[in-house]
């Protein structure tokens, strides 16, 4: 027998080994290679018809073969993507009626607004200490806490939870239907309100959360926090909502600063 040399074999070692991949970013621009559609991406097609529907706000039809041609995509993407919004419930289906935009909410969050809403809960809470850490509560203040579901045409869209700052020796009773902060703010206690910070990320829904604005469980909520200031500076209410983030969207105006 002719004993083992590696030698012998080094050459066809390279026969053996796998090759190497293409990066990620290489495959996926050879599957969106396409002739005629030069914008042939299921992500960035949901990403543009759902923004322009969203920016619109209009119930409007969507025609597959004018869809193609304005966003530039195939028919198989253009289609899979009105799956997926309607999915979303931002498109509806309809045999013999074609597809239709539902609608969807734009906020613009660089202003402070009203939002129709339902109370579910309302109490006073003393003063906790995190909360007048973070509304800078002088001596002697309160806090009077209010979680409302939050509606538009009777559809959830989500959750709020205001801490709203109360003066010592201040009380406030409530009617039954006025439950924004904003508009407690203005009309009961008389505030004018001057500017808010503002926080923006998202989690996931909880069970409580998933029941009270009808999503599943583990969806993807946007989480918002507004701290609001009156003239003075002085924080007057810290406001926390949870929202649908399949039926809310917001809008903002920057300006670059050189």
């Amino acid at each position: 027998m002719v004993p083992y040399d590696p030698a012998m074999y080094g050459s066809c070692r390279a026969g053996y080994h796998p090759r190497a991949q293409p990066r990620p970013e290489v495959l996926y621009q050879r599957q969106r290679a396409s002739p005629d559609r030069l914008n042939n991406s299921t992500r960035r097609t949901y990403d543009l018809l759902r923004s322009t529907l969203v920016s619109t706000g209009r119930s409007m039809p969507l025609v597959e073969n004018e869809l193609t041609d304005a966003l530039s995509a195939s028919r198989n993407t253009v289609r899979a993507v009105l799956q997926q919004l309607a999915r979303e419930g931002l498109v509806v289906r309809e045999p013999k009626n074609g597809t239709r935009a539902a609608g969807a909410v734009l906020l613009p969050i660089d202003e402070l607004a009203p939002i129709a809403a339902r109370r579910l809960d309302y109490r006073s809470l003393g003063c906790p200490p995190l909360v007048r850490d973070r509304l800078r509560l002088p001596e002697g203040w309160t806090v009077l806490m209010i979680e409302s579901l939050l509606l538009k045409d009777s559809l959830p869209l989500g959750i709020s939870v205001n801490y709203i700052a109360l003066p010592e020796g201040r009380q406030l009773d409530l009617d039954v239907d006025e439950s924004d902060v904003i508009l407690i703010l203005e009309r009961r206690l008389g505030i004018q309100i001057g500017s808010s910070q503002t926080t923006i990320g998202a989690v996931a829904a909880d069970e409580q959360s998933a029941e009270l604005v009808n999503v599943e469980v583990g969806a993807p909520l946007i989480w918002l926090e507004d701290l609001i200031e009156d003239e003075t500076g002085q924080p007057r209410a810290l406001s926390q909502l949870r929202l649908r983030g399949d039926r809310v969207a917001f809008s903002a105006t920057a300006r670059r600063f050189v």
